[in-house]
């Protein structure tokens, strides 16, 4: 059996540890031994995941490290995870000094980071990523191997941090089809016009996730139809500035805002249609699962380097325009995580 010790950040609500959960959720755990390290003590997935992973709160550290160069942190670091002998040590952030620095010194054969956004785009948007990035950059070249969530982040990657003969895999996140029908099920409060088309988009509110850009892509929807309604789930710091958008296009009859939702696939189910705009991604989790839903993708053309097999459009609107009620029908994405599976054997072996 092999041996895997997984380092992150921690377990709360985000992209980063949705893929962390549905990995850990899906793994086949009769072949690996898994320890996972979080550096922080929120877990969201508290009592999901199957107790045969062996989960180490490490200790929190001053906030003043993160602002000191890994250079410096690498030289008096000492490793705080089990003294234990692993077969793959990760660091499934990508992010954070911590995670790195324990993966690297950890006692493990091969070392493996994997990344989850586009770094160069994300540098563009983000400027505490843009410093976090160049304090922490040094510790990318240090490791064996490295996975990328999509083409469009890997290469990104190799490119920033000049990386050329290295190891690396393509290798999406898995989707957990049975726990999404699971709660598409539970009993929903929101009730939808049969006669709209209803059109749906789920994220963080921020400007990674372009929300602004549908919303104006919506305002020019308006003007060829009027019979769809538009429902956005997430909450973020762009909150206040969408409702702005939506007053000043006079969207307000044709937008509603769900807020955070604990469960957002018993609202998906009601839907035709799912959007995303987003100004860049890691993959995108959140396409697959509205099509595991039977949801019609309305996904820019852009996102597709972070899709691989969707496809994107060039006009958002012009695709909206033609848009028809059809019937859904479920998609297990069985071919997709066997892949996938087949893939993560192939790197812990």
């Amino acid at each position: 059996m092999k041996k895997i010790a997984i380092f992150s950040n921690d377990l709360s609500v985000g992209g980063i540890q949705k893929s962390l959960y549905n990995l850990l959720n899906n793994i086949d755990l009769k072949k690996y031994e898994i320890d996972v390290y979080l550096m922080g003590k929120k877990n969201f997935y508290q009592d999901k995941i199957p107790k045969e992973i062996k989960i180490y709160y490490l200790k929190e550290h001053h906030k003043l490290f993160k602002y000191l160069p890994y250079k410096i942190l690498n030289k008096c670091f000492q490793y705080e995870g089990l003294n234990k002998k692993y077969d793959v040590a990760i660091d499934f952030d990508g992010y954070q000094k911590l995670t790195a620095l324990n993966a690297l010194k950890c006692s493990a054969h091969k070392k493996v980071m994997w990344i989850h956004n586009n770094v160069i785009e994300k540098a563009k948007y983000d400027k505490k990523y843009k410093i976090a990035n160049l304090l922490t950059k040094d510790k990318n070249k240090y490791f064996d191997e490295y996975v990328g969530v999509s083409k469009g982040v890997i290469l990104p990657f190799l490119k920033s941090n000049h990386l050329k003969e290295i190891k690396y895999h393509i290798i999406p996140n898995l989707i957990d089809t049975e726990e999404i029908f699971k709660k598409a099920e539970e009993e929903c409060d929101l009730v939808v016009d049969p006669q709209k088309y209803n059109l749906c988009s789920l994220g963080h509110l921020n400007i990674q996730k372009g929300f602004d850009i549908l919303l104006k892509d919506l305002k020019e929807l308006v003007l060829f139809r009027q019979d769809f309604h538009f429902y956005l789930i997430g909450s973020g710091k762009e909150q206040k500035k969408l409702n702005k958008l939506v007053n000043k296009w006079h969207l307000n009859e044709y937008v509603s805002f769900l807020g955070y939702q604990k469960n957002p696939y018993k609202y998906l189910k009601l839907m035709d249609g799912f959007a995303l705009t987003s100004r860049y991604e890691g993959q995108g989790m959140v396409l697959w699962e509205a099509k595991c839903l039977g949801l019609e993708l309305f996904m820019s053309k852009n996102l597709e380097q972070y899709n691989n097999d969707l496809k994107g459009y060039d006009d958002i609107v012009e695709a909206l325009k033609k848009a028809e009620k059809k019937p859904k029908v479920f998609d297990d994405l069985r071919q997709y995580n066997e892949q996938i599976m087949a893939s993560l054997d192939n790197l812990f072996n």
